[in-house]
């Protein structure tokens, strides 16, 4: 059986920056949704040379106070793993 899509292990296993392609990808959005929340300050990002960048670290934080109910899966799933 395959391993369910957890969010929170996918941004734990990334090392370095991420891109609005890569955040609108792992989130489901349009990198047209991205870029729009980012501008809003809706998703945390910054800007490095012109250039929107997302830390995953950072995203986590934010997605679990988004969502708690993906900290409590995330954990039942390293538990399970």
């Amino acid at each position: 059986m395959s391993q369910p899509f957890n969010i929170i292990a996918k941004l734990e296993s990334i090392d370095g920056l991420l891109t609005v392609d890569e955040v609108a990808g792992m989130l489901g959005l349009s990198k047209f949704t991205v870029y729009r929340m980012a501008q809003r300050r809706q998703i945390p990002c910054f800007l490095l040379g012109g250039t929107r960048k997302f830390d995953p670290s950072t995203l986590i934080v934010w997605l679990c106070k988004k969502e708690p109910q993906l900290a409590v899966a995330a954990r039942q799933l390293k538990l399970i793993a």
